[in-house]
């Protein structure tokens, strides 16, 4: 039978396969949409979702709790953050590149801050699986690569920075006794808040096909697929959670060639299969149940 880490590890690709539907979507209903409007409708819906999940299963007072804690807002603004800096950074320093920094920073740096916050020493299984995904993604995207946009580049970075933050600050509020779709829910909500403005700016979705990708992106791409994103943040390691989510541009990128028609060099079909490999190198770690939640006697909670 698989151990619990390895279905947690199963529902957060599946969660990443999920969010690499993004892009294909976009192209066929909506091109030419504005990035920053997109997030923002994204982020709304698919928090309303969230939210409406969570009353259903009788959980209002425990959002409402949620909402009382600082560090669900620091969570949100990091989810606000992600989403604003992610298509900042493509916007100046190219799609390929600002992938790239934003999703090979994360791990690395949601790895170290579960590190520093005592959630757990990701291990060196992690390190060579997330090396491996990291070359791996950057033969992915080697052909279209602009290094010209430094300030595209620092978006990038701030966007993996924030994706960090948030997965470790889910994963201890997780942790704490909060159900996951709670403290997800409640922190979407606060990050769809921020945003709301920018969700405003623009009609690009004031027809059926725009209507029909705010409902997938919010309710398919962000709230069912956080739902399986959280199965993750009580069992597994932070650092861990953002190494299985770099199976997202390997969907993205497929998705790309075979719905779009669009062209893959033998580099980026080699950062595929390098990707994919480090990915079952961690999922097979996983399996063996490792245990991912550090005692209580590890962790200071003073």
């Amino acid at each position: 039978m698989l151990s619990v880490q390895a279905k947690a590890a199963g529902a957060v690709l599946l969660a990443a396969a999920l969010f690499g539907t993004s892009a294909t979507s976009l192209a066929l209903l909506t091109p030419g949409a504005p990035g920053p409007s997109v997030a923002a409708m994204r982020l709304l819906v698919g928090a309303a979702g969230l939210v409406a999940f969570v009353l259903v299963r009788g959980g209002g007072g425990d959002l409402r709790a949620c909402w009382r804690r600082p560090s669900i807002w620091v969570m949100g603004a990091a989810v606000a953050g992600y989403q604003a800096l992610f298509f900042m950074g493509t916007a100046r320093a190219g799609v390929a590149i600002g992938t790239l920094i934003s999703l090979a920073a994360a791990p690395f740096l949601a790895g170290i801050l579960g590190w520093v916050l005592r959630e757990g020493a990701p291990g060196w299984t992690w390190v060579v699986s997330t090396v491996i995904a990291v070359i791996g993604l950057t033969l992915l995207v080697s052909t279209n690569l602009n290094v010209d946009e430094p300030v595209g580049m620092l978006y990038s970075l701030g966007a993996g920075a924030c994706y960090a933050v948030y997965t470790v600050v889910g994963v201890r509020l997780s942790r704490e006794g909060n159900g996951a779709s709670v403290v997800l829910a409640a922190a979407f909500a606060v990050g769809a808040l921020f945003l709301l403005p920018a969700a405003v700016t623009s009609t690009w979705w004031f027809s059926l096909a725009g209507i029909v990708e705010v409902l997938w992106l919010g309710l398919g791409a962000t709230t069912l697929a956080y739902l399986l994103f959280g199965v993750g943040l009580k069992v597994l390691q932070p650092g861990h959670i953002a190494t299985l989510n770099l199976f997202e541009p390997v969907v993205a990128t497929v998705l790309g060639v075979v719905v779009l028609g669009e062209s893959l060099a033998v580099a980026g079909w080699w950062g595929t299969f390098l990707v994919l490999g480090a990915l079952a190198l961690l999922g097979i770690s996983e399996s063996r149940g490792r245990a991912a939640v550090p005692s209580n006697e590890s962790r200071d909670r003073s």
